[in-house]
């Protein structure tokens, strides 16, 4: 994210600002409603470019004219970045410290920390993927764009200095290529293996800076002129093209797809075509240099910073989703206010001083007012997140359930994640016959679902006398064939799981699967009759191998949002009574597994519910205790270990006995 550019040293591009408003207005869509915009997130990309473009143009006119200082890059930097970051960061430390839980005011506090210091990127990948259920639980998110762009204008300015006026004139362009390859083959090469890595980190998303660095190198140096360098034909398609490209990788692409990867050339080549056919082009012209764009392009940056902590806060807070149809309107309509008063009365009295002493003065405080918001975040983290700020009846129910998932589902040795493949399975995965002759095999195979019934499953070995097996990976369903991008090895941990079903001879093998979302990964839509053919055939080939009984399980309740906030905003409201048991279904998404149910009976195999154990006519069941430790679901959709203790006493008997005709 930049400012909208009103440096003299280059020709102000009316067009360039409707980019933006283009770029802005995908992500804030996006994140108001990612089921229709769901490649709305690409903005950002078209953001890298426009930002390599626009300062590299700014340091190679002063470069040529022998009046480039790296002192005064960065204070022009900061002058344009900090005003806006500091007030933002700062309401964000209210917001924290009225609204936020300890852990996730902890997790603020890191945000915070990382923001100020311009290496959010790198504390929000360590913290959960772009993607992840829990990223609405992070007001600071969008800064990791800002991380990756200091990052990268922390070298480049020093490297166009170094080699500008080198004796070749081919110099400059050969680093910007092979900066921009290497960053290239990281992305293209670790994007399936690495997901958050190379969304989050600059060495997979320099090769979009430098694709608008080495346009603006390109423009510096041509002899041609905007009115000459295309004809009036080529600037017209040169421009539809690139706007075309835009508008297909924001329907197009989704969370879905490996992005950066590939796909990212759609909107990046896109913005340099645009970018390319200048400002005399028909769409730029007419488009993106009509008024009312360009002003949204001129508060683009003060609206992304504003937004996403906006949308968070409410998420976090409000009663669920019946209030976003009125609640998300007026949080787009006050980002965009507070984005104009940000740009009106902040940035512009800023950018407008000229006196070189009170520039440098005011950068040096905007310095100290951002690190001052630092300071805050480590003090929070320091703090533990100061709990005594809650009522311990809602403190007792704040915890990170992740970790203990991890570690009850033997994380990374029975159940894998995306980096990993069949030859991570540990021998634990499946329980010795030594010492247990004549006990009987169940398998369990599945995504996270089935890895979130195994706890509760060996909770109730010592009485039921069965052995176990976990064959379980994140995102992969158990479904024979089943390639998925961002899960690389999941059909060779399918086909691993066929081979040790054909091995080991289990008596009972369990399918489960989070099975609407299963759906979309490989058709982009809910549990669809291709989809259930696909299972149809995997019960056969079970079934084929001579297991005696094959189990499908059911969807757990899934919830709009994390069980845990949701319990919270219930106690809010009755501070002094006990923590709610059960929560309303109109909390639940929609969902259905009747066809689940007629295509596993018609293969011949048991269909096992948990949705009706857990949930009446009215709410679900989500706690079964006064504090963290009753908590049943710990997230949308995922059990705790307490929960799948109950959740298996439940179902067991269904699992291993025939029903009765």
């Amino acid at each position: 994210m930049i400012q909208p550019n009103t440096d003299k040293n280059i020709a102000y591009r009316p067009d360039i600002d409707g980019l933006r408003a283009i770029a802005v207005l995908s992500v804030v869509a996006y994140h108001v409603e990612p089921q229709r915009f769901r490649g709305g997130f690409v903005g950002v990309d078209i953001f890298f470019v426009i930002s390599g473009f626009l300062i590299s143009s700014i340091i190679f006119k002063e470069l040529e004219t022998g009046s480039f200082s790296i002192l005064e890059f960065y204070i022009r930097r900061v002058r344009r970045i900090y005003p806006a970051l500091a007030i933002v960061l700062a309401c964000t430390c209210v917001a924290g410290w009225l609204f936020l839980l300890p852990t996730d005011f902890v997790a603020l506090g890191k945000q915070i920390l990382g923001g100020s210091t311009f290496v959010a990127n790198v504390v929000l990948w360590w913290q959960s993927g772009y993607f992840s259920d829990d990223a609405i639980r992070k007001p600071l998110l969008h800064l990791w764009s800002l991380g990756v762009e200091e990052q990268y204008y922390l070298f480049f300015p020093l490297l166009c200095a170094l080699f500008y006026r080198a004796k070749s004139r081919w110099n400059l362009p050969a680093v910007f290529a092979a900066v921009a390859i290497i960053s290239m083959i990281i992305n293209v090469a670790f994007v399936n293996r690495y997901p958050d890595a190379s969304f989050y980190l600059p060495f997979a998303r320099l090769w979009e800076l430098f694709l608008g660095a080495g346009l603006a190198l390109y423009v510096q140096r041509s002899i041609h002129t905007w009115e000459t360098h295309l004809n009036p034909v080529g600037r017209t398609a040169v421009g539809i093209l690139g706007l075309a490209m835009i508008g297909v990788s924001i329907i197009v692409i989704n969370e879905r797809h490996a992005f950066p990867g590939w796909w990212a050339l759609l909107p990046t080549v896109g913005t340099a075509l645009v970018i390319f056919a200048g400002p005399l082009a028909w769409a730029n012209r007419t488009l993106l240099s009509w008024k009312p764009v360009v002003w949204v392009g001129l508060i683009s940056y003060p609206l992304y910073l504003w937004h996403w902590p906006l949308f968070s806060f409410s998420r976090l807070i409000n009663e669920g989703p019946r209030s976003r149809f009125v609640l998300d309107p007026m949080l787009v309509l006050s980002s965009f206010v507070l984005a104009y008063l940000t740009y009106r009365f902040v940035e512009t009295p800023i950018r407008h001083v000229k006196d070189g002493a009170r520039r440098r003065r005011g950068a040096l405080w905007l310095v100290g007012c951002v690190l001052a918001t630092g300071a805050f975040g480590a003090v929070v983290i320091a703090g533990h997140g100061f709990p005594s700020r809650w009522p311990s009846s809602i403190v007792g129910l704040d915890h990170k359930f992740g970790e203990d998932l991890q570690v009850a589902a033997h994380g990374r040795r029975c159940f894998l994640e995306a980096d990993q493949s069949p030859k991570d399975f540990g021998s634990e995965c499946v329980d010795p016959e030594a010492g247990h002759e004549g006990q009987p095999l169940v398998m369990v195979w599945g995504d996270s679902h089935a890895a979130d019934l195994m706890p509760g499953f060996r909770a109730l070995q010592p009485k039921t006398g069965w052995r176990m097996a976990q064959i379980t990976a994140s995102l992969c369903p158990p479904i024979e064939g089943v390639e998925i991008p961002e899960r690389p090895a999941c059909k060779a941990i399918n086909d691993y799981a066929l081979e040790q079903i054909r091995t080991l001879k289990p008596k009972i093998v369990i399918l489960s699967a989070f099975w609407d979302y299963a759906g979309w990964l490989v058709r982009h839509e809910g549990f669809s009759r291709n989809y259930a053919a696909k299972l149809m055939q995997t019960i056969g080939d079970v079934k084929a191998a001579g297991v005696e009984r094959v189990v499908v399980v059911g969807s757990a309740p899934y919830w709009v949002m994390d069980a845990p906030t949701l319990l919270m905003i219930e106690v809010r409201k009755q501070p002094n009574q006990p923590i709610p048991q059960r929560l309303s279904r109109r909390y639940l998404q929609k969902h259905d597994d009747l066809l689940l149910k007629v295509v596993t009976e018609q293969s011949g195999a048991q269909f096992v519910p948990i949705f009706d154990y857990l949930c009446d006519a009215t709410s679900c069941q989500v706690m079964n205790g006064q504090d963290w430790h009753g908590m049943m679901t710990i997230d949308t959709a995922h059990f705790s270990g307490p929960g799948s203790t109950m959740v298996a006493e439940d179902i067991w008997q269904q699992v291993v006995e025939q029903p009765h005709p």
